[in-house]
């Protein structure tokens, strides 16, 4: 009864029709989604790309150095995925729900910064040792990247 008094009433004052309105916020909505996913699976695959492409690079027989660039490579990749962690149990449980985004964005952040430091370590060289601890880095890196693709692909 109120919603047929409430139909009265919108066509009486000229109200604009919200469904349609909704309709549209709906697909402006699906279409912010699916630039987000095409978005991150073009890092993903950039993150990726580095990784298979460092396999060209071959250790050196006579490495000198400590390879601090690339523990420091591997060590600071866990935070991307630690962030990452966040944003998934966000997901399972609701008092975490308002961090999921907020997390992604600064695991993002925290990706590129590793992404820079692992890339730059690829190019020092280095023994085996060391080039597999900057090629790990460099995979755990793009963690948020994987993971926020498919996080965004449920919005669609």
């Amino acid at each position: 009864m109120l919603f047929r008094m409430w139909a009265h009433f919108a066509v009486a004052a000229a109200l604009p029709d919200l469904d349609r309105l909704r309709e549209l916020l709906e697909r402006v909505r699906e279409i912010l989604a699916l630039g987000g996913v095409a978005l991150a699976l073009g890092v993903s695959c950039l993150f990726v790309l580095a990784w298979v492409l460092s396999y060209l690079r071959r250790p050196t027989a006579n490495a000198t150095g400590s390879g601090v660039l690339a523990t420091l490579a591997l060590w600071t990749s866990y935070g991307p995925v630690a962030l990452t962690t966040v944003a998934a149990l966000g997901a399972l449980v609701p008092t975490l729900a308002p961090f999921i985004l907020k997390s992604f964005a600064l695991a993002v952040l925290a990706a590129a910064a590793v992404w820079c430091i692992a890339v730059a370590a690829i190019f020092a060289g280095g023994s085996r040792g060391q080039l597999a601890r900057a090629r790990r880095g460099l995979l755990l890196a793009g963690t948020p990247w994987y993971c926020l693709a498919v996080y965004l692909s449920t919005f669609l």
